[in-house]
């Protein structure tokens, strides 16, 4: 899995669906459901035949499970399915007669290793959604793919919505989308999405289907023609459409990757059980079948990539905090929460140093939660710290490499002031609170500069922060037809902007391929040259070194330069 910085079962198991979970009260000792589970999926990821020959060691790791890949045989060579389910390739049960021989044996074998689920992939994915043959034959694997996993006594599937390889969830990539409107494709795509999880469940009716991404990512709420996966709002409203009685769809939380305090979870849960259900497609199959995991990736990059072996305290998680994650992640999830790691390898113990290990069979242990002591090391001046990376040292950092393109088609008018008003919101309510708006500041509001990262400045913040300026900008005319920009040199990782409580644009790209890139929004309608004007800008982080990290320029448009939008 690449895009990694950032984003069940029924009955006494599960908190019930569209109750928050409150948390523990002071000093209650916290113990595990023993119907929580939690699952590994790494660069590791095993096939079958592998999960046989190494039933023992892995039934006895700490794991209650692991997402693994098929490898059929449809002309005697195997291959991976995940990588080719999505396409024209037309697999048949008969195919994966010796992976449904190896789950079997897998299957009688363990007491623990019981929770696996078959990956299936949106891989390779060059299939429009218009042409009802080629999609037929996405549709037969995944029946297929249902088949496998009940034949092999699997708990379900998970269905990894990233686009590795073909932008099919992007409007603006599709091959049609001179002819058919947004709109258009949103039925066909939700027409779509129906048909597939009905082919999950045509022969496996309680399957269950961890989803690597829900709704957070499809840029709910703003332009989906511009978000990079605008479209999957439109399958995932189809997956539930399509869901029957006993099936479950688990939002497996990938945006909890860096997470390491219980009020984290606690937000993450409020938002997908009781935020979302009122902006999906079908808010009643929602709430109905629903349930909310978390994945957690071990070696999260902090910076640069770098996974210590010998002086864990340079990780992202050390072993202690890593079973704290682990933990509040059992306590808030209905059932499962999945480990992710690059560089250690569980099942062949590479590059995992031992206190890993141990702490994974800790995690279960009673105990008193307690954010404070989680977060001691990153509280400024406060236990041991982490390398901070520094903005000025990024590759690429100067204006000339930032702005070139810019320059090309724009002229610049000015460089936004350095000096910005900054505010966390863990709790999510500056939108509703109209921090947006122009009008005095309410709370704690602090000067931060733009062109660093925050917590180069001594900020620790994963989640929510506003930035607002109230800027006094230069006089100028524009000739007819002109229009005004901002360009933002970059933004880690997510980014909304307002001008004068207008809502202009930002940039929406998964972050680790957006993170680091200049991006422009179109503010001629509301900017208000030679007067005061307010701009806020929502950032949405799911790891450390966030914020606006490089300058931000006003600047007009050439004449005949295409108009500017979000990432243009």
């Amino acid at each position: 899995m690449n895009v990694r910085r950032w984003i069940a079962a029924a009955g006494a198991l599960v908190l019930t669906v569209g109750c928050a979970h409150t948390g523990p009260q002071a000093a209650q000792v916290v113990r595990i459901d023993p119907g929580k589970k939690v699952i590994e999926w790494g660069w590791d990821e095993p096939n079958p035949a592998f999960m046989r020959a190494q039933a023992a060691s892995m039934d006895s790791s700490g794991f209650d499970g692991v997402i693994f890949h098929a490898e059929p045989q449809p002309d005697g060579k195997p291959c991976n399915f995940a990588w080719e389910c999505w396409g024209a390739r037309r697999f048949a049960l008969a195919d994966f007669a010796g992976n449904i021989a190896d789950l079997k044996a897998v299957h009688g074998s363990v007491q623990k290793l019981t929770e696996n689920f078959l990956r299936f992939n949106v891989c390779p994915g060059g299939v429009d959604w218009f042409d009802d043959g080629a999609f037929a034959v996405v549709l037969h694997n995944a029946e297929v793919a249902g088949q496998v996993a009940r034949a092999g006594g699997c708990r379900g599937l998970m269905f990894d919505i990233e686009m590795y390889q073909d932008p099919l969830f992007t409007y603006s990539k599709q091959p049609h989308k001179d002819s058919r409107s947004l709109a258009e494709y949103g039925a066909k795509v939700r027409e779509r999405g129906q048909a597939l999880m009905q082919a999950f469940s045509r022969h496996y009716p309680d399957i269950t289907v961890l989803l690597t991404y829900g709704y957070g990512i499809t840029g709910l709420g703003g332009d989906r023609s511009k978000a990079p996966y605008g479209l999957l709002k439109d399958l995932l409203d189809g997956l539930f459409d399509g869901a029957v009685a006993g099936a479950t769809l688990v939002d497996a939380f990938e945006g909890a990757y860096s997470f390491r305090t219980h009020r984290e979870f606690v937000n993450a849960r409020e938002t997908v059980l009781q935020t979302l259900p009122r902006q999906t497609g079908n808010p009643r199959q929602y709430r109905r079948h629903v349930r909310l995991g978390f994945g957690i990736w071990m070696d999260n990059r902090y910076g640069a990539k770098a996974w210590h072996t010998d002086d864990l305290e340079q990780n992202y998680f050390t072993p202690e905090e890593f079973e704290y994650a682990v933990f509040c992640a059992l306590d808030v999830a209905d059932r499962y929460v999945w480990v992710y790691t690059e560089h250690p390898k569980w099942w062949t113990n590479e590059q995992l140093p031992p206190a890993y290990r141990e702490a994974l069979q800790r995690v279960r242990t009673p105990r008193v939660v307690d954010d404070e002591r989680a977060t001691a090391r990153l509280a400024k001046g406060g236990g041991p710290q982490r390398p901070v990376p520094e903005a000025a040292t990024q590759p690429g950092y100067g204006d000339d490499d930032t702005f070139s393109a810019l320059r090309a088609t724009h002229d610049i008018v000015a460089d936004l002031p350095r000096t910005w008003r900054f505010r966390a919101d863990p709790e999510k309510h500056g939108h509703r609170a109209d921090w947006q708006k122009p009008g005095p500041e309410v709370g704690e509001w602090r000067d931060l500069e733009i062109g660093k990262f925050w917590d180069e400045q001594g900020v620790r913040c994963i989640g929510q922060a506003w930035y607002r300026l109230v800027w006094d900008a230069p006089a100028l005319t524009l000739p007819k037809g002109g229009r005004l920009v901002l360009c933002f040199g970059a933004v880690d990782e997510l980014a909304t902007v307002w001008v004068n409580g207008k809502k202009v644009g930002g940039h929406y790209e998964p972050p680790d391929t957006g993170w680091d890139k200049p991006f422009t929004v179109d503010v001629t309608s509301s900017f208000r040259p030679g007067q005061p004007n307010t701009i806020a800008v929502r950032v949405d982080n799911g790891a450390l070194a966030g914020g606006i990290w490089k300058p931000v320029k006003l600047a007009a448009a050439k004449p005949g330069t295409p108009t500017a939008g979000p990432g243009k």
